[in-house]
C-alpha cells in the first residue's frame, strides 16, 4: 500500500532528492522536464544551479540547508532557473528523510509547476495595482478640481456679494419705473448668475462625495407655497398657467431635506416654465403607488417643446440638454437634471420622464420620506412660525446690540452697514483676525459677523481666540456668525467646530442677516442659512 502511494506521487508530481548538503543525488522525469535537463546533467551537482539570484541569497540559502539538514521541513514558492535560462515557479516542500540511526540522510523535495497561476495572479496584481493608481489619480484630480471650484466661488461670490446687497437695498429705496425696470435686471441676472455657481458647486459636490443630507420636519404644503410665491411670477410673465396640487390622501408634515427637495422642485418647475411658451406647467403630489420605491410621487407636466428620443438616453448626463445647436434659444448650465437625479437617489427615490417633442414632457419622481405630526415640526424647526417679519423689525429697531463685523473686503463692511443703518445697533468694524481679537478684549461685543477667509489670522483662528478669551474672562459668549463665499459641507463643519455659532454662505442677502440677528433673541436651538 505505501509503495503504491509512493509510485502515485512519484507520477504525479516533479520529485527531486538531495543529500543533506544539497547536492543531487536523483530526480524522477517530471522533475528534468519541468527544468529541462537529463538526469546525468545534475546528477552530483549543487541545488544552486536551479536559482536564478544565489549569490543575492547566498547567506539565506545556505540557513535553509543547514536547518533542513537538523531535520526541519521547508515549504514555500520559489522562483527556479531551468537549463535554458526560463523563470519558472514551483510550489515546493522540502522533507529531510532519516536513516536508522535518527540521522538525516537524505533530503526529498516534491515540486508543483505554478508559473501560469504565479504569471495571472503577478498580472491581477498589476492590474489592482495600475486600477489603485488610476483611482487615485482620479481622486486627486476630483479634489483638485474642487479646490478650483471652491476657490473659484469665493472669488465670485466675494463681489457678488457687494452686487447683490446693493441691488436689494437699491430695490428698497424710491425709484421710478425705468429704474425699478433697471433694478429687477440686475435681480434676475444675479439670480442667474447664483444659480450657475450653486449648479456648479453641487456638481462637485456630488463627485467628490461630498453631499449629504440633512433630515428636519417640514410642512409640505407649505413648501409648496413657498415654490408659487417664487416661480409663479415666472409663469405669469410668459403667460402660462402654473397649478401646484397636493391629493387629499397626502399627510402635511414629513422629515426630510426640504431645501433638497425645494431644490428638486425648483429644477424641474423653473424648467417646465423655461421651455414651454404657451399652455400650462403643473406640480402634481400624490401618495407613490408606482412599482418604484418612496411614499411620495410628484408629477411636473408641461405643454413645452418636448424632448427628442435621441436624448432620452443623455438628458440626465452633466452638461447636457435637448438643446445644443449653437444659436440653441435656452441658456443653462445642463447640471440641473444631473444634479436632481443625484439627489432624489439619496432621498430612496427614483426618477423618470415621459415625452413627445412638440407635445410636452412629464417627469416624474419618488422619494422616501416618514410622515410626522405638527407638534414635531413646530419643535425640531425654531423658525417655522417662531418670527413674523414684523416682529424681526420690532427687536432690532428697539434693542441696541453691539455688532462687530469682521472682513478683509471693505465693500463687504460697508454692505453690512447699509442694511444695519436704519437700526438702533453700535455697529464696529475689523478688517482682519487679529484686529478682531484685539477689538473683542477691549470691549465685549454681542454679535460678530467673522469672514472666514482672511490673510493672516483667518476667522477660524480668531474666532477659537476669541471663545478661548470669553472663557478666562468668564464673559457671556457673542453670537458669532461665520460669513463665508466656501458653501461645502465640510466648510460649515469647520465654522461650527471653530466655535461660530452660525454660518453664512456669501452672498448674504439683507433678510438673512436681519434672520440671524433675530436668533440672538431666541433659545432655540442654532440653525446653519
Amino acid at each position: 500500500m505505501t509503495h503504491s502511494v509512493y509510485e502515485a506521487l512519484l507520477n504525479s508530481n516533479a520529485v527531486i532528492e538531495f543529500d543533506n548538503q544539497g547536492y543531487i543525488l536523483w530526480a524522477n522525469p517530471n522533475f528534468l522536464n519541468l527544468m529541462e535537463y537529463e538526469l546525468e546533467e545534475i546528477e552530483g551537482r549543487h541545488h544552486s544551479i536551479f536559482l536564478p539570484e544565489f549569490h543575492q541569497h547566498e547567506l539565506e540559502y545556505q540557513e535553509m540547508w543547514n536547518q533542513l539538514a537538523e531535520g526541519q521541513a521547508q515549504a514555500g514558492e520559489f522562483k527556479r532557473l531551468t537549463k535554458k535560462n526560463r523563470e519558472v515557479w514551483i510550489q515546493g516542500s522540502y522533507t529531510p528523510v532519516r536513516n536508522l540511526q535518527g540521522e538525516v540522510s537524505k533530503i526529498v523535495k516534491m515540486a508543483v509547476d505554478i508559473t501560469e497561476k504565479k504569471s495571472l495572479s503577478d498580472n491581477l496584481e498589476k492590474k489592482n495595482k495600475e486600477l489603485l493608481g488610476a483611482a487615485i489619480k482620479a481622486k486627486a484630480a476630483t479634489d483638485a478640481k474642487t479646490v478650483f471650484l471652491a476657490n473659484m466661488s469665493h472669488e465670485i461670490r466675494t463681489p457678488l456679494n457687494s452686487i447683490i446687497g446693493i441691488t436689494d437695498t437699491l430695490a428698497e429705496t424710491p425709484l421710478d419705473d425705468q429704474q425699478s425696470s433697471f433694478v429687477e435686471i440686475l435681480q434676475r441676472a444675479n439670480h442667474q448668475l447664483m444659480t450657475i455657481i450653486n449648479d456648479i458647486l453641487d456638481l462637485s459636490k456630488v463627485e467628490a462625495g461630498e453631499m449629504e443630507l440633512r433630515p428636519l420636519p417640514f410642512n409640505l404644503p407649505r413648501l409648496l407655497d413657498e415654490l408659487n410665491a417664487v416661480l409663479g411670477f415666472r409663469a405669469k410673465e410668459k403667460s402660462l398657467k402654473l397649478s401646484l396640487a397636493i391629493d387629499p390622501d397626502v399627510e402635511e408634515y414629513f422629515v426630510g431635506d426640504a431645501d433638497r427637495l425645494r431644490q428638486v422642485l425648483m429644477n424641474l418647475v423653473n424648467n417646465a416654465i423655461k421651455f414651454t411658451d404657451k399652455g400650462e406647467v403643473s406640480l402634481q403630489v400624490s401618495v407613490n403607488r408606482s412599482s418604484h420605491k418612496g411614499n411620495l410621487l410628484f408629477c411636473v407636466t408641461d405643454t413645452g417643446i418636448g424632448i427628442s428620443k435621441q436624448k432620452f438616453k443623455d438628458i440626465f448626463q452633466p452638461f447636457t440638454q435637448a438643446d445644443t445647436t449653437a444659436t440653441r434659444k435656452y441658456g443653462g448650465t445642463g447640471l440641473g437634471l444631473s444634479i436632481t437625479k443625484n439627489i432624489v437617489q439619496m432621498m430612496n427615490g427614483h426618477i423618470w420622464f415621459e415625452s413627445q417633442p412638440g407635445q410636452g414632457t412629464s417627469f416624474f419622481f419618488t422619494i422616501s420620506v416618514p410622515s410626522t405630526t405638527e407638534r414635531k415640526t413646530t419643535m425640531h424647526n425654531p423658525w417655522q412660525g417662531r418670527y413674523q417679519l414684523s416682529d424681526i423689525r420690532h427687536n432690532i429697531s428697539q434693542s441696541r446690540l453691539r455688532i462687530l463685523v469682521v472682513d478683509d473686503v471693505e465693500d463687504n463692511r460697508h454692505l453690512f452697514g447699509i442694511y444695519l443703518q436704519k437700526t438702533a445697533h453700535a455697529v464696529s468694524y475689523a478688517n482682519s483676525g487679529a484686529e478682531a481679537v484685539k477689538m473683542v478684549a477691549k470691549e465685549h461685543y454681542d454679535i460678530i459677523f467673522m469672514d472666514v477667509q482672511m490673510p493672516g489670522m483667518d476667522g477660524y483662528e480668531a474666532t477659537q481666540r476669541i471663545r478661548e478669551m470669553e472663557r478666562q474672562l468668564n464673559r457671556t459668549p457673542a453670537k458669532i456668525f461665520a460669513c463665508t463665499a466656501n458653501a461645502f459641507q465640510e466648510d460649515v463643519r469647520k465654522s461650527i467646530s471653530a466655535g461660530c455659532d452660525l454660518h453664512l454662505s456669501k452672498p448674504v442677502r439683507k433678510d438673512t442677516m436681519l434672520k440671524a440677528i433675530s436668533s440672538y433673541f431666541s433659545d432655540a436651538p442654532e440653525a446653519t442659512f
